[in-house]
């Protein structure tokens, strides 16, 4: 994907979902075989993940990225036989056989860092307000996106493939945006059910 270096850095720039130090080994590329883990500094902003150098003396440039990823049609799973003690991995649904590996300093910060990935992208989050657009309206009989006239259902019936924007920087932005439209959408919808509040033990778990 080709991108604009002034709009990535922007938005490295603005406020982060979570950041810290892990080691990545990149998947293979052509006949090469990357069996190095190498420290990298990474920031989550929203569904995206940016990963910045870390010197040999641990000095890091985080003004502008190494690298992003974009998480979406992701999977992301914990790893047993990478020869770390504590890792995890992300793939593609469009590249399977190509993983990234991320490893850290304990099981408790790679649990941290797993579950911020799992909730970062837009996909989750939709998946996640349609299934609670199901369960309120099975105990109301009310469908909660059209109780709001701003939303019109548009959230609900947006579908997979929709044409990108002619920029992918601009695409980064928008995606970026979305997702972190859904997680407040998501709240709001279960803070605001028209006095139907629904208990606690049926909502969804995250």
């Amino acid at each position: 994907m080709r991108i604009n270096d002034k709009e990535l850095s922007q938005l490295n720039l603005s406020v982060t979902d979570m950041e810290g130090l892990l080691n990545h080994r990149k998947p293979p590329s052509g006949n090469f075989s990357q069996n190095v883990f190498k420290e990298r500094l990474f920031k989550l902003k929203a569904n995206l993940l940016f990963y910045f150098r870390v010197s040999d003396i641990g000095q890091i440039d985080d003004r502008c990225p190494a690298g992003v990823l974009v998480l979406e049609n992701s999977n992301i799973q914990y790893e047993v036989s990478t020869g770390a003690p504590f890792a995890f991995s992300i793939t593609f649904r469009d590249e399977p056989e190509r993983k990234h590996v991320f490893c850290g300093r304990s099981e408790a910060y790679v649990q941290q860092w797993v579950a911020a990935v799992k909730q970062a992208s837009y996909e989750h989050w939709r998946s996640q307000l349609i299934l609670l657009q199901s369960k309120i309206s099975r105990r109301t009989g009310k469908d909660p996106l059209l109780m709001y006239p701003h939303n019109q259902g548009l959230v609900r019936d947006l579908q997979p493939g929709a044409p990108s924007s002619p920029s992918a920087a601009r695409r980064l932005k928008a995606v970026g945006r979305q997702a972190s439209s859904f997680q407040s959408h998501l709240q709001t919808t279960i803070a605001s059910l028209a006095g139907r509040p629904v208990p606690e033990a049926d909502l969804i778990q995250f």
